[in-house]
C-alpha cells in the first residue's frame, strides 16, 4: 500500500546493536526495505543521527518513541556497556508498560538464554542464529516475515473505531440494510448452460459451471444463532459483543474452501489482470493472498457474470453461523483447537492448501486458521445496533466509515494469531485497499 495523505502513520522501528553488527543491520534492512518503501514502517539507528547532536539525546528520544524496538542480540550486543544497561533497560521498561514491542533478533550464537530479554519471542523461527543458517537470506527473510506479521497487528490495534449503522428500509425504522439484488426466485434461474432450475438441497455441494476455474459452493441452510461470544470465553474481545441472536430467514451457498490461486489465476488471466504474489510457498490450490477486500469485490462481480449468478461476499454474520455450523462452543470442533483440526499456531510457516485440514460439520474447510477472510461489513467496535437478519453492516459514518473491513477466520501465523484468536466469534479489521500474506476470501450466494 502507497502512502497516502489519509495512511496511518507508519511503524517506528528501533535499532538497539553493537557497531561490530553493523553489517548484519544493514542486511536486515534491506530485507525491509518493501515495508519502508510502502510507508508501513520508517527505521532509526544512531548511524542517523546528524553531526552537531547530541547523540544521547538522539537515542533516548527514539527508543522512547519507537513502536517496535529491535535487539540485534550477539555478544558483542550483551558486551556492550551501553546496549545492556541504558537500551535494553529502556526497552524492557517501555515493553512491560505496553508502549512498545521488544522483539530479540538474534544475529550470531550467544548465551542471551539467561538475560532479562529471554522471556520474550524471538526471531528468526526457533531462536536460530541468523549466522548459523544455511542460507543467511532466508534467516533474514524469516525475520522480515515476522516483522511484518507485528506490524500488520499494531496497525490493527491503532486503527480509528468506526460507527456504521444500517440503513432504514421503507416500512419499518431501523431495518437493517439488505443484501445486493436478491437471486432469482425458484422458477427464475438456475446453472448456467444446465437448461434447467436447480432444486438445492441443505449441505449440498455443487459448481454453477463445471470447470475447475468456477469455486465449490455448499448450501447453507436458514436458521437462528447466537451471534458473538459470552464474557466467560477464553480469549474474548470486547468487539465481540454483545451476544445477539440473528435470523438467517434465507438459504444461501458459502465456498467449500476460501478461493485459491488457481481459480483467481484464471480471473487474472481473463481480464488481464496482474497476478497476487505467493510468498513463493506456491499456488495452485492454496488459498490466494495478498488479495485486498477490493480485489475480492472485484473477482466475485466477474464470478457473478461469468455464471450468471450473483456472487457476492459474504456478510460477516452469515460467515459466523456457517461457521459456527449449529455449534455453541468457541470452535466448531468444540472447546479445543489443535494444529490437527486448522492451519494455526504458526507450526507450518505459511499457507497450505485447502481441504487439508477436516472440515466442520456443515462440510467447510479453513473456517479456522490457513487465511482471514474478508467479509462485506465495514468495521464497528462492537454490536450494539448490528443487523439482526443476517445482512451486512455496510453503512457508517465519518470519512474512515467503509475503510475498514471486517476479516474472520484468524490465519497460520502464531505471533499475530495466537489460538484463541481462531475462534469462531473471532473478528479482526484491515484496510479495504491493503492485501496482506494473512488474508483471503471465500465467495457467497444467495439461493432462494
Amino acid at each position: 500500500m502507497a502512502a497516502g495523505d489519509d495512511a496511518p502513520r507508519p511503524i517506528s522501528l528501533f535499532y538497539s546493536y553493537s557497531h561490530e553488527d553493523e553489517l548484519l543491520r544493514v542486511r536486515l534492512q534491506k530485507h525491509l526495505a518493501v515495508l519502508r518503501r510502502s510507508g508501513l514502517v520508517s527505521e532509526w539507528h544512531d548511524r542517523n543521527i546528524d553531526a552537531g547532536d547530541e547523540w544521547a539525546k538522539e537515542i533516548d528520544r527514539n527508543l522512547s518513541s519507537a513502536d517496535i524496538i529491535l535487539l540485534l542480540v550477539s555478544p558483542s550486543f550483551i558486551a556492550s556497556d551501553y546496549c545492556w544497561s541504558v537500551e535494553v533497560k529502556k526497552a524492557l521498561e517501555r515493553h512491560d508498560r505496553g508502549e512498545a514491542v521488544v522483539v530479540p533478533v538474534i544475529l550470531r550464537p550467544c548465551r542471551w538464554g539467561r538475560t532479562d530479554f529471554a522471556r520474550l519471542q524471538a526471531v528468526p523461527k526457533d531462536a536460530r542464529a541468523v549466522t548459523e543458517w544455511p542460507n543467511e537470506d532466508a534467516a533474514f527473510d524469516d525475520v522480515a516475515g515476522r516483522i511484518e506479521t507485528l506490524v500488520e497487528r499494531i496497525r490493527v490495534e491503532r486503527a480509528p473505531t468506526v460507527h456504521p449503522r444500517p440503513t432504514a428500509l421503507p416500512g419499518g425504522e431501523g431495518a437493517s440494510r439488505p443484501h445486493p439484488d436478491p437471486l432469482p426466485q425458484a422458477g427464475e434461474g438456475g446453472t448456467r448452460g444446465s437448461g434447467r432450475v436447480r432444486a438445492f438441497k441443505d449441505l449440498e455441494v455443487f459448481r454453477d459451471v463445471d470447470a475447475p476455474w468456477c469455486p465449490e459452493m455448499v448450501v447453507i441452510p436458514s436458521g437462528t444463532f447466537l451471534m458473538g461470544s459470552p464474557e466467560s470465553e477464553i480469549g474474548r474481545q470486547s468487539n465481540e459483543g454483545p451476544q445477539h441472536r440473528v435470523a438467517i430467514g434465507r438459504r444461501f451457498a458459502l465456498g467449500k474452501y476460501a478461493v485459491t490461486f488457481d481459480e483467481y489465476d484464471h480471473f487474472c488471466e481473463v481480464t488481464n489482470r496482474r497476478k497476487p504474489r505467493d510468498q513463493g510457498w506456491g499456488r495452485s490450490r492454496r488459498p490466494v493472498i495478498n488479495v485486498s477486500w477490493r480485489n475480492a469485490v472485484t473477482y466475485c462481480e466477474w464470478l457473478a457474470k461469468e455464471t450468471g449468478q450473483p456472487y457476492r461476499l459474504p456478510s460477516e454474520s452469515e460467515w459466523e453461523y456457517a461457521c459456527r455450523a449449529g455449534t455453541t462452543t468457541p470452535y466448531s470442533f468444540g472447546d479445543q483447537i489443535t494444529e490437527k483440526d486448522a492451519n494455526c499456531g504458526d507450526t507450518v510457516g505459511k499457507t497450505t492448501e485447502v481441504g487439508a485440514y477436516p472440515a466442520n460439520p456443515w462440510g467447510l474447510h479453513d473456517m479456522h486458521g490457513n487465511v482471514f477472510e474478508w467479509v462485506e461489513d465495514v468495521w464497528d467496535q462492537d454490536y450494539e445496533g448490528a443487523p439482526t437478519d443476517g445482512s451486512a453492516w455496510t453503512d457508517g459514518e465519518g470519512k474512515d466509515s467503509e475503510r475498514y473491513r471486517v476479516r474472520r477466520g484468524g490465519c497460520w501465523s502464531k505471533p499475530y494469531t495466537p489460538l484463541y484468536h481462531e475462534r469462531s466469534a473471532f473478528r479482526t479489521l484491515w484496510v479495504q485497499g491493503d492485501p496482506t500474506a494473512f488474508s483471503g476470501f471465500r465467495v457467497a450466494r444467495t439461493l432462494d
